[in-house]
């Protein structure tokens, strides 16, 4: 089986811990939300607000629970980026099931065969036969598409009879950024990673065409959404859009608005891209 164990403490619970810390910085009185105890940082999470239970971070995700792996990478362990006003990164903690044939998408990265001796990689084109707790890291350009840069640090965590799994962390750096709202439906290969955003007032949130329209008695007024919809919220309130981060490169975000005042507004959640 090459299901990942549970572990003691619920992953849900982890979630939902670590979005504590960023409202409490915050300095501001918000509305009462249900919180938890402030937990261990999860491998590759970002910090984040706490709103309370964020039932469907999870499954957006589609991450198992990590919590109990040790040794895993960190963000801090993927190299340091310098990012143009038009360019735009998104990182945080990966996990997959490799079978045998699977290429790490983005990657040159490839499973070929699982042995007594452990997992035989192609990595660049070369031999490479890895065990459970060996890494597996990629530096370099999306292939298929321009100006697009893949960071990747995983260990091995499971070798199968016949697939590995691997988890860690990954960034995407995609330069000339153009956000154009519109319905698109993903396919293929889609990357999802934690996005957090902030905007003050009169501003539009990065990788988005949502803004800032300030606090008002009916919630924060987002700009940019369509006439007929109605732009306020509050913290803790759904926010979705979707459309290209350029023409290239179709996009949903499942957001929720985690701090309102009356300078600026934050909202945190799940991007969603599509890739070659």
């Amino acid at each position: 089986m090459d299901e990942v164990n549970p572990c003691s403490r619920s992953w849900r619970v982890l979630v939902s811990g670590l979005f504590l810390s960023l409202v409490l910085l915050a300095g501001c009185s918000l509305p009462f939300l249900p919180r938890t105890p402030q937990l261990p940082q999860i491998p590759g999470m970002p910090d984040l607000p706490d709103l309370g239970q964020l039932p469907d971070l999870l499954r957006d995700l589609g991450l198992p629970d990590l919590s109990g792996i040790p040794g895993l990478p960190q963000l801090a362990d993927l190299p340091g980026v310098d990012l143009g006003p038009n360019a735009m990164a998104f990182a945080g903690p990966t996990e997959r099931r490799l079978a045998i044939g699977d290429r790490i998408p983005g990657t040159d990265i490839q499973l070929v065969a699982v042995g007594d001796q452990g997992a035989e990689f192609r990595i660049a084109g070369l031999r490479s036969v890895r065990t459970v707790g060996d890494s597996l890291d990629f530096d370099g350009d999306w292939p298929g598409i321009q100006g697009v840069r893949y960071s990747l640090r995983l260990r091995i965590y499971r070798v199968g009879e016949d697939s590995v799994r691997v988890a860690g962390v990954h960034r995407l750096v995609v330069e000339g950024i153009q956000p154009q709202a519109m319905p698109v439906t993903l396919s293929g290969t889609v990357l999802k990673v934690p996005y957090t955003g902030s905007a003050r007032v009169g501003e539009t949130l990065k990788g988005l065409t949502y803004g800032y329209g300030g606090q008002e008695e009916r919630g924060a007024r987002v700009t940019g959404m369509p006439q007929e919809e109605y732009p306020y919220r509050k913290v803790g309130d759904s926010l979705r859009w979707s459309g290209y981060l350029r023409p290239d490169i179709p996009i949903e975000y499942n957001l929720r608005v985690a701090f309102v005042g009356q300078e600026r507004f934050q909202v945190v959640g799940v991007a969603s891209l599509q890739l070659p």
